[in-house]
């Protein structure tokens, strides 16, 4: 299935083989998937007759090896459409992927394809919910996983990657500190990182699929962005399912950032000008120097979108609202429902639009920050 793809760099253009185990452009720059979707069809009726998984959009994914795809029922997720400050609301329950986020995606894909490749062993650095799907999707796979995180990072997800047999490393000081660790010890593992693997994003892009699948294009979605591969990934969907003629035009993607840790917002507003918290409450968009900066902010742009800070006060409340809306989400997750409040009231979204937010992450992740909003207690 290599014919339908290729892999480039996303700054300098040079192309790799498929099989090519390079993480990274010789210029430093991150790699992409160069897909063609010339002469297929996004057939609503025969994808109703397969699995009711993000594999059902199989000829849509740059798949190595077929008999090697290596999946758990991961992928089209329910979803609930709501109205709420004057907007329909396309809610999109990501967190009930086998391992609770929708990291799952990407792991799906990028693991199976390096099964395909023979790779006996992996490591990524993560704070939580990618460390989680890799070392799950790896040990379904048989293959050997490192991951590396903060030290401070949810004892939940901590527990989660040990639990698959992972060998988990945890690091101490900034998040880039836990980047120079697996470096340094990378040994003969391959470095299958969520933010730099090509693969990992196109995992991700059946969001979009699945949102016109089951409820229609939205005029705009608003995405947790801290690495960017999800507002990537979606972007990238959009934008195929444009070229196929499925939909007119690619919502606008709005980029939602936690005070302190904002680099989308301040390269397109200037600086938000405040302190990273000690212990951000939604840990899982707090990446200070994603490595596809550049990218997020060419979709950000291309699609009319912006980008919105929230601030930890704004999340309690939607974490919250969507609690009693039944939806026990981890503080990333609600972080998006925060700006889709701020947004509504500065006027970058418009009575009667739709928008659609994947709800990414479940409670269960950061059950000790949710116990403090909740129960007042000290963790």
């Amino acid at each position: 299935m290599e014919g339908n793809f290729r892999i480039v760099c996303s700054s300098c253009g040079r192309e790799y083989e498929p099989t090519s185990l390079s993480w990274r452009c010789s210029c430093g720059a991150p790699l992409d998937v160069a897909m063609s979707v010339e002469g297929l069809e996004f057939d609503t009726d025969k994808f109703r007759r397969r699995s009711a998984s993000m594999w059902r959009y199989r000829e849509f994914l740059p798949l190595l090896e077929e008999n090697c795809v290596v999946s758990m029922g991961e992928g089209f997720t329910p979803l609930i459409l709501k109205r709420l400050w004057g907007v329909e609301l396309i809610l999109k329950l990501d967190y009930v992927n086998p391992t609770g986020s929708f990291k799952d995606r990407g792991a799906s894909l990028m693991i199976s394809n390096l099964k395909a490749l023979g790779v006996r062993e992996v490591a990524i650095d993560s704070s939580g919910n990618a460390g989680a799907a890799v070392a799950a999707y790896s040990a379904a796979a048989g293959i050997r996983c490192r991951v590396f995180v903060p030290a401070d990072a949810p004892i939940g997800k901590r527990v989660q990657i040990a639990s698959y047999g992972a060998e988990l490393v945890e690091v101490r000081g900034p998040r880039a500190e836990v980047h120079r660790a697996v470096m340094r010890e990378l040994g003969g593992a391959v470095y299958a990182s969520h933010m730099w693997n090509p693969f990992f994003i196109e995992g991700l892009k059946t969001l979009a699929y699945e949102c016109v699948e089951q409820a229609g294009p939205p005029d705009a979605a608003i995405l947790p962005v801290g690495s960017g591969g999800l507002l990537l990934g979606v972007y990238r969907g959009f934008i195929e399912l444009r070229k196929l003629g499925v939909i007119d035009e690619v919502p606008r993607m709005m980029a939602v950032q936690a005070a302190g840790i904002t680099p989308v917002y301040d390269a397109l507003h200037g600086p938000y000008g405040r302190e990273p918290p000690r212990a951000p409450l939604a840990d899982g968009i707090a990446i200070p120097h994603p490595p596809r900066l550049r990218q997020v902010i060419d979709a950000v742009k291309k699609s009319n979108g912006d980008a919105i800070v929230v601030e930890d006060q704004e999340i309690v409340e939607a974490f919250k609202l969507l609690a009693r809306m039944g939806l026990f989400v981890e503080p990333t997750s609600a972080a998006a429902l925060a700006a889709l409040e701020k947004a509504r009231a500065e006027g970058a979204i418009d009575k009667e639009e739709r928008i659609y937010i994947p709800l990414t992450g479940s409670g269960l992740k950061a059950i000790e920050k949710i116990s403090r909003i909740c129960l007042g207690l000290r963790t």
